[in-house]
């Protein structure tokens, strides 16, 4: 609500860093999850204090106010417009400990550079509210998670697998679509990173060798291989998946 302190009600489940080149498309998946202990509540608040009133399971009511947000970093030259979300949006619910995820889409009509994502998230207190983005200065507690996003009465689904990644350490995973739908479109990733001081550099981001690999009809593999960092850094591998 307008006025409460951060967490009494809702709190921001904020990306870090994403590095985006020029003239490409993203997609971000987001899950409510980055707000659990775990994480340490990530890039979830901008210094300023909180009410530890988690979790914060739930997406903000979209008749609200819009539950995804996302802004552009000073540390490049990154010109954003958004475009559509792929996947769908999951609730989430409070009663039933299950986290809400979202997405956001952006195309970058300049140079090189980093984007963030933030989704609202409420708990169980948490009705109405007025939202602000926020990014702590604090480091990132980074770990693998799963994203998914599938939208059965429409048969589509968005699959997003995120990997903590260590430097000269190869990750491999396969994804496969849900029963009865297909692989529409390219496979793709995104590289996020988390410095402690929260300012984007592209000139000192991660290096990150990707491989994307079809299989079949309905699945993908990725292999990930960290070659440089000087942030925790995450990669999202990215299935999309339709009807068969």
């Amino acid at each position: 609500m307008a006025g409460a302190e951060l967490g009494t009600y809702c709190m921001q489940s904020v990306t870090g860093w994403i590095q985006i080149n020029g003239g490409a498309s993203q997609q971000q998946a987001i899950s409510c999850a980055n707000n659990d202990s775990a994480s340490g509540l990530a890039y979830s608040v901008d210094g300023q204090p909180y009410v530890d009133a988690g979790p914060w399971y739930a997406l903000v009511p979209a008749d609200s106010v819009p539950p995804i947000a996302w802004q552009t970093g000073d540390g490049g030259d990154a010109d954003l417009s958004s475009e559509a979300w792929f996947g769908s949006n999951t609730d989430g619910s409070n009663s039933s400990a299950v986290y809400g995820s979202g997405g956001a889409g952006v195309t970058n009509w300049g140079g090189n550079g980093g984007w963030q994502a933030a989704l609202a998230c409420v708990n169980a207190a948490g009705a109405l509210f007025e939202a602000s983005f926020g990014a702590t200065a604090a480091s990132g507690r980074v770990r693998d998670r799963t994203i998914d996003s599938v939208d059965k009465v429409k048969g589509k689904a968005f699959l997003a697998r995120e990997y903590a990644v260590k430097k000269n350490v190869t990750r491999t995973d396969t994804r496969t679509c849900p029963a009865g739908m297909v692989r529409k479109g390219k496979l793709a990733y995104t590289v996020q990173e988390f410095p402690a001081n929260n300012k984007f550099s592209w000139k000192n981001r991660s290096l990150v060798d990707v491989k994307l690999t079809s299989k079949g009809k309905n699945a993908g593999s990725v292999k990930i291989t960290l070659t440089r960092a000087k942030n925790p850094t995450v990669v999202q591998f990215q299935l999309r998946c339709v009807k068969g």
